[in-house]
């Protein structure tokens, strides 16, 4: 009996490997007609069975003459932030083929290139069954091509408009001054540890999202007083309920909280990409079942906001309240009646309720996913580097002088942080650790050859390849970015990548065309409100991704929110955000790295500068090598593992300036 189960399973390992073997060649023949390098991979990095096996194979590898080679390097999912440039530097070119059994990927770090492909649309669409997971609860604007596509976009994008973006500004400057107010809470003490900086941003976001795309107003949760009061950080008395229905009044049958039921989703939902949603039900395990309680608890929510605000519309009650992103996709589901030439009636294709819902989480998701990490990554940034710090603060005093907060406003204010150092600052932010790492394009199946020129000459991408616009090498990409000489030869930031320039590192400073001391950027501020908008964005206000009065790479070098058709349609929605954000955290305050591992705020008071110092470089190369090694793509770029501990102090009462 072993023998026979032991003959059966050998055998079937014997023809998946020969099966394997003979897709290799069929797909290694297919790839060196495009004529670009190629690197031979033996089994994809999403393959099944290798996602099971790497935990065990992986420490093993490492240690085998294969660990310097282009195809191991090319097996972990991550590859793209892990090897930043490196790949294309070794292999002396910015396009290559990678060809596994499974499938063949055109690979691109060039400007020109991409260029190419976003500009067309048709002939390189998305592979919509990678976005698979977006997908939880129906079809949506990120996960349609063609035709269902343009009805999805021609319903959504109303909402993003310049009136919209001005309601964003002001509430994301009421939610950032909440969440500094509870990390200042207590100025009797030592400033506090703030160990929970991607968390709050994640709220902050959240937050602002929920107000302006759906009319939910969130309440930042409650800190203590002197007093012992229980005290919401925004002045409010804390209620007796959740903190969440302060404004915005859920159905009493909730498990979960609205934030606890997101968040709870976002940190499972590899659980929802593995299993499918009957299946997951099913399962006995802890991990699945709070997946799957997150799911049904997050879809709740969604419905009922749908169904408010549907009985909302047919009774005629319907208040837009921000950008009513629900009110819109209820709108435009609906059959409507149009009048043809010839008087005869037509029906537009309509939403189903799952489309709707579809649409409202994708937009929750990346609305509130991208604007938070951006913050987070800033103000580690800027932790890391005091010297840009001070200079965004005084570019911050230019812009606002004396005023207060409740004085700032959009329609003065945005354009002159968007072309000054705070542009910069969100522009390289953006360039080191894109929301993304790769953007991803296809050839289809059924389609032709596609035509793309590089250096002058012709090459075709076949048919069924998966095409990869890899903005974490694109933006490092030296053949398209001005450089310097490293900081610190002797430490790069990236152990192979651009080891002899300064392109792994920060520095704002490289975005502005002059020095920004009497001003930001090198337009005028009426300037930047002309020069906004290009023909990347029919709709302008879905912005640009840098301002005019920047420094502009090259067209496809800088693809944070992608560009062409398929560019973010929320990209100045996450711009007014960030921005305000940092405005709000900036202006009065400084963001610095916590020492308190290596030092406690007695013995730093007593200590040299020196001797504070080697305690900052300490904190400084913790954080480093977090940013470097633990970054990771979820739905973005996030940090997986280990935090950032920082302490936000009074301007003035800086401990670290270096």
């Amino acid at each position: 009996m072993l023998l026979v189960l032991f003959s059966t399973v050998f055998a079937l390992l014997l023809i998946y490997v020969l099966y394997s073997c003979w897709c290799l060649y069929r797909n290694l023949t297919v790839a060196k007609t495009v004529g670009v390098p190629y690197v031979i991979v033996p089994w994809d990095s999403l393959n099944l069975l290798w996602l099971i096996a790497r935990p065990f194979l992986l420490p093993y590898l490492k240690r085998s003459p294969f660990a310097d080679t282009l195809w191991f390097a090319l097996l972990s999912v991550d590859w793209p932030w892990q090897q930043q440039y490196t790949i294309f530097q070794r292999l002396g070119c910015d396009n290559f083929m990678s060809v596994s059994p499974s499938r063949n990927y055109f690979l691109t770090a060039d400007a020109a290139v991409i260029d190419q492909i976003t500009r067309r649309r048709n002939d390189f669409p998305k592979p919509i069954e990678v976005y698979g997971s977006l997908d939880l609860y129906g079809k949506n604007v990120v996960t349609t091509e063609g035709n269902l596509w343009k009805h999805h976009r021609k319903t959504v994008s109303p909402p993003f408009n310049e009136k919209n973006n001005r309601m964003v500004w002001y509430e994301t400057i009421r939610q950032a001054q909440s969440m500094v107010k509870g990390w200042m809470a207590d100025q009797t003490q030592p400033p506090q540890t703030i160990s929970t900086l991607a968390e709050d941003c994640m709220r902050l976001s959240l937050h602002v999202i929920s107000h302006a795309g759906f009319g939910v107003h969130l309440n930042w949760p409650a800190v203590k007083t002197n007093e012992g009061e229980q005290k919401l950080a925004n002045g409010h008395l804390a209620a007796t309920h959740e903190e969440d229905q302060q404004e915005y009044q859920f159905a009493p049958d909730h498990t979960m909280s609205y934030t606890d039921a997101l968040d709870s989703l976002l940190k499972n939902v590899l659980w929802m990409l593995i299993f499918p949603i009957s299946l997951l039900k099913l399962l006995p395990f802890r991990k699945t079942k709070r997946a799957y309680g997150a799911y049904v608890e997050w879809g709740k929510y969604l419905r009922e906001l749908f169904m408010n605000k549907r009985d909302d519309i047919a009774t005629g009650d319907a208040k837009q309240d921000g950008m009513d992103l629900m009110g819109f996709l209820l709108k435009g589901s609906g059959t409507a009646r149009q009048s043809t030439s010839d008087n005869q009636a037509q029906s537009k294709p309509a939403l189903s309720d799952t489309e709707i819902m579809g649409n409202a989480f994708v937009f929750l998701l990346a609305g509130h996913e991208t604007a938070a990490n951006s913050i987070h990554f800033s103000c580690l940034y800027l932790a890391l580097h005091p010297a840009s710090q001070r200079r965004l603060q005084a570019s911050l005093d230019r812009a606002f002088g004396s005023r207060p907060v409740s004085d700032w406003d959009y329609d003065r204010d945005f354009n002159t942080l968007f072309s000054g150092m705070a542009g910069a600052v969100l522009a390289e932010e953006l360039r080191l650790i894109p929301p993304v790492a790769g953007i991803p394009k296809c050839v289809r199946s059924d389609a032709s050859p596609q035509p793309v020129v590089i250096n002058g000459k012709k090459f075709y991408i076949p048919p069924a390849t998966y095409v990869t616009l890899i903005s974490t090498a694109v933006h490092r990409n030296p053949n398209l970015w001005p450089t310097g000489p490293p900081s610190d030869g002797e430490k790069p930031v990236h152990p192979t990548s651009n080891t002899d320039n300064d392109l792994e590192e920060f520095k704002p400073e490289r975005w502005l065309l002059r020095d920004d001391s009497k001003g930001p950027g090198a337009t005028s501020e009426a300037d930047a409100h002309t020069t906004e908008h290009t023909e990347d964005a029919p709709n302008t206000a879905t912005g640009t991704n840098v301002s005019h009065a920047l420094f502009r790479p090259p067209r496809g070098a800088y693809i944070p929110f992608s560009e062409g058709y398929r560019a973010c349609l929320g990209r100045r929605f996450a711009q007014v955000e960030i921005l305000a954000a940092l405005a709000v955290i900036f202006k009065h305050y400084s963001v610095e790295l916590d020492v308190s591992e290596y030092s406690t705020d007695e013995e730093l008071e007593g200590i040299s500068a020196a001797g504070k110092k080697d305690f900052w470089d300490k904190a400084a190369g913790d954080a480093r090598t977090l940013l470097r090694d633990k970054l990771g793509m979820v739905f973005t770029m996030q940090l997986r593992e280990g935090k950032v501990p920082v302490r936000f102090v009074e301007r003035g009462k800086e401990r670290f300036d270096y």
